[in-house]
């Protein structure tokens, strides 16, 4: 299988600069600002990249994981006021793809700890994919930034997951995410503290 992925980075100043490069490894990533990027480029806050693949192997092995990782310095989840992001996107496919889109959050007891939590958001779930649930069913039922989300509960080896699923495919997404971890039901939540 061969994953190709053109990079595009718009650079904001007195006038706009732009330049492209493709990568064509499953690992070739980049640094810039705050972000490390796999099979994409970032300038400052803004993001884009496209993923090219070809649909090969069995249908629930993943083709592409191209994704942007925030560079941060570990905090406590009770520190943070808050999370805010925006997103926007287009997903152009021919039908025939089983994926997601969403955003990834991880916590762990100590800066440098193994993962325990992971909080998923999931703005599209295309062709039949399925959070990490241990009942089949949402736990809750909630509603950010006008966005009706379903959440799941369930174990990805030692770390628990919770994943709110859009009820609907969302291609613009303004909120605090922070809310979504206000949201965790309180008897069945990430232990304090996190970080």
């Amino acid at each position: 299988m061969k994953i190709c992925i053109a990079i595009t980075v718009a650079a904001v100043a007195a006038s706009s600069v732009f330049a492209e490069e493709e990568f064509c490894g499953q690992w070739n990533s980049t640094q810039t600002d705050d972000y490390t990027i796999y099979n994409n480029l970032v300038d400052g806050s803004t993001i884009a990249w496209h993923t090219s693949f070809n649909w090969a192997g069995d249908n629930w092995q993943v083709k592409s994981f191209a994704n942007a990782a925030l560079k941060f310095n570990p905090v406590q989840i009770a520190n943070v006021a808050s999370i805010p992001s925006t997103i926007e996107y287009d997903y152009k496919y021919d039908g025939n793809i089983i994926t997601n889109v969403a955003y990834d959050l991880f916590t762990s007891a100590t800066a440098n700890g193994t993962v325990e939590y992971e909080l998923m958001v999931w703005l599209a779930a295309l062709g039949g994919a399925w959070p990490l649930t241990t009942t089949g069913k949402p736990i809750k039922e909630v509603k950010v930034s006008n966005v009706d989300f379903n959440l799941y509960q369930g174990k990805n080896g030692n770390t628990t997951v919770f994943s709110y699923v859009a009820v609907n495919m969302t291609k613009s997404f303004s909120a605090d995410f922070k809310q979504f971890f206000d949201e965790l039901p309180a008897d069945n939540t990430i232990a304090r503290p996190s970080i």
